[in-house]
């Protein structure tokens, strides 16, 4: 769901046959109302949907229009289209009841031959699962069958999170671009690349040194980057800005006014009923997509000495938490919430070197634990002689 520039609202959702549809109101309020009617109708024409004879697909495409739609955002409901569409097409035929532990195993390693990593072999298996939780749910079976089969392992992307001295010399380096306070956001105040591009000047004091993160900037397919809901409820509040992200956003903002003026037309935007300015924009006050940061961040890298290869904007957010819990010892509960997460456990998982933690541990260890024993020869009591064993004549 998301506002269009004439001040309408739009929202998608997928049709009884996959296919992406939309439906579009005056409100916010109208158009979720329109869109409910639309998947009701959706539901109303699938054929025996909650009866013994429910295939996998039709029961997978009932669950990506009423369950998934309405749990996650736009931009991540094509992901899970896409793997409904792989369980429809390798599955969809099969009745729910009728469906085996080893036709999903072979199913998986199918997908894995025709090329698809591990990873996203192990996500499809995780939506077929969550498909298959509602059959278990309203009684069709008494089981989930993909309990019994094991994701394939998948080997962790290499990830990477700069030093200080790296990320002060990014910074430093767009600084002069454009969108250097966006670098900035990234790197200092470890926002996602999504919130960074969401920011209105509304949202910000910068007397006062403070922003408020109210919206995104989301991919939505078919559509494009549009204005959309954060992704987690950790990113709402109030977060306090550094100085030189401060500066970094005047001189944006003066930047700015100068390319309104030479704009012949400059594009406004309506979020939840209000008129909204962008902080982050094209030359023409378009909605920036996240390729354009990442862009500034390789040429940032390479003129900082930086290599560029796997520098994406969510690299910020890994090197601000990795430089608080590691150089700083600061607990995972507040850099959570400087980061603008839910939980410390996601935190934890952004965490990439340790730096001295390890031995600070063990030397809190020694001081109050550790003892150290007196092993001097002296001490030790000497061993009796053994008798030699006799011998029987």
């Amino acid at each position: 769901m998301y506002p269009r520039r004439d001040g309408r609202w739009t929202a998608t959702f997928r049709d009884g046959s996959g296919k992406l549809r939309t439906v579009s109101a005056k409100t916010r309020e109208a158009v979720l109302a329109k869109r409910a009617a639309a998947l009701e109708e959706v539901v109303n024409q699938t054929p025996s949907r909650f009866d013994r004879s429910v295939t996998v697909g039709v029961l997978a495409q009932w669950w990506l229009a009423n369950v998934a739609a309405g749990q996650v955002r736009p931009s991540s409901l094509a992901k899970y289209a896409d793997r409904v569409a792989r369980v429809r097409a390798g599955l969809g035929e099969v009745r729910v009841r009728e469906l085996r532990p080893e036709q999903v195993q072979v199913w998986l390693a199918g997908l894995q031959r025709d090329g698809l990593a591990a990873r996203t072999v192990k996500d499809t298996r995780l939506t077929l699962r969550q498909v298959l939780a509602v059959a278990v749910g309203y009684g069709l079976v008494s089981g989930n069958v993909t309990d019994a089969v094991k994701p394939p392992k998948s080997q962790p992307a290499a990830t990477r999170a700069l030093t200080p001295d790296e990320a002060r010399r990014l910074i430093g380096a767009a600084s002069g671009d454009r969108l250097g306070a966006a670098v900035a956001l990234l790197f200092v105040q470890g926002w996602r690349v999504s919130e960074v591009l969401g920011l209105a000047w509304a949202d910000v004091d910068l007397d006062a040194r403070v922003a408020v993160v109210r919206r995104a900037a989301v991919y939505v397919d078919g559509v494009g980057t549009v204005l959309g809901d954060p992704k987690t409820v950790g990113a709402h509040g109030v977060h306090h800005l550094a100085p030189g992200v401060v500066a970094l956003l005047r001189a944006r903002r003066e930047a700015q006014r100068v390319e309104r003026e030479a704009a012949e037309v400059w594009e406004e935007h309506v979020y939840d009923g209000e008129r909204v300015e962008l902080v982050f924009t094209t030359l023409t006050g378009g909605v920036l997509n996240r390729q354009k940061v990442t862009k500034v961040l390789a040429r940032a890298a390479v003129a900082a000495g930086i290599d560029p290869r796997g520098l994406g904007t969510h690299v910020g957010r890994r090197t601000v938490v990795t430089t608080l819990y590691a150089e700083e010892g600061i607990d995972l509960a507040d850099i959570a919430r400087h980061v603008g997460h839910a939980s410390s456990a996601t935190t934890a998982g952004y965490v990439r070197r340790l730096g001295e933690r390890p031995m600070i541990t063990l030397q809190a260890a020694a001081r109050h634990l550790d003892v150290i024993p007196d092993l001097e020869p002296s001490a030790a009591k000497p061993a009796k002689p053994r008798k030699p064993a006799s011998r029987k004549a």
